[in-house]
């Protein structure tokens, strides 16, 4: 195995970690909360709050109506008891009770409203539920698989660090360290692949001197235009 060859199994395995390792940092982030299913949870608990609001607000109506029967009915009754025999006196209880029943009146058609308002967002808290539900099972199943891919990736890369590291082991220091400055500024390219007298990285046509140096063994060979090392496969 001759030195570009080398060098471009090299960057070959270092290409497919660097990759490896994007996938898994979007695999890690996938497997937090996602905000759909944070914004399903929100909007629940929004509809229950205000069904709990109007629960509330019918629970209050209801308990002012039940006074308000009372008082209309110990009013009417020392309206009709006979015992309150002044004209005057009689008018007021007589007032009193009929300003009772018009607020009885006012209350009841307030409690139809909130009643409505109940089963409305009885409804909608079912609906949200519904929903949170569809979301987390299809969240759970996106889970159980981008958990088995970071079991994979992981596996991977551990073998890819493991097989890096026999290849350096092939590669002379002055070669390694041409590769890793090569590496630094070529953005992660160090090796061009040379097809026919076209270099595949920056799709220059070399000298046909040069694309017969680079398929010697024996030495490297440069591209004339991006500076990388030519690779020709065999």
């Amino acid at each position: 195995m001759n030195r570009s060859h080398l060098l471009y199994r090299l960057q070959t395995i270092d290409l497919e970690m660097g990759n490896g390792k994007s996938r898994l940092e979007e695999v890690e982030a996938s497997l937090e909360e996602s905000e759909e299913l944070r914004q399903a949870r929100h909007a629940l608990q929004k509809a229950k709050d205000e069904l709990s609001r109007w629960q509330t607000t019918l629970r209050d109506l209801e308990l002012e109506a039940k006074s308000l029967t009372a008082k209309i009915t110990s009013v009417e009754k020392g309206l009709y008891s006979g015992r309150v025999t002044n004209p005057k006196e009689l008018a007021n209880l007589q007032n009193e009770v009929s300003y009772l029943k018009r607020r009885k009146g006012e209350l009841e058609d307030r409690q139809i409203e909130a009643m409505v308002e109940v089963e409305e967002h009885e409804v909608e808290v079912d609906r949200q539920k519904a929903s949170l539900a569809q979301i987390e099972a299809e969240w759970t199943q996106t889970q159980k698989r981008l958990t088995e891919e970071r079991g994979e990736l992981e596996e991977r890369l551990a073998h890819l660090k493991k097989e890096r590291g026999k290849a350096e082991e092939m590669i002379g220091a002055e070669d390694l360290a041409l590769y890793r400055e090569l590496h630094s500024r070529k953005g992660g390219r160090a090796v061009a692949l040379l097809k026919g007298e076209v270099c595949q990285a920056c799709r220059v046509t070399l000298p046909t001197s040069r694309a017969q140096q680079a398929r010697s063994r024996d030495s490297l060979s440069f591209c004339s235009s991006c500076q990388r090392i030519l690779y020709v496969e065999r």
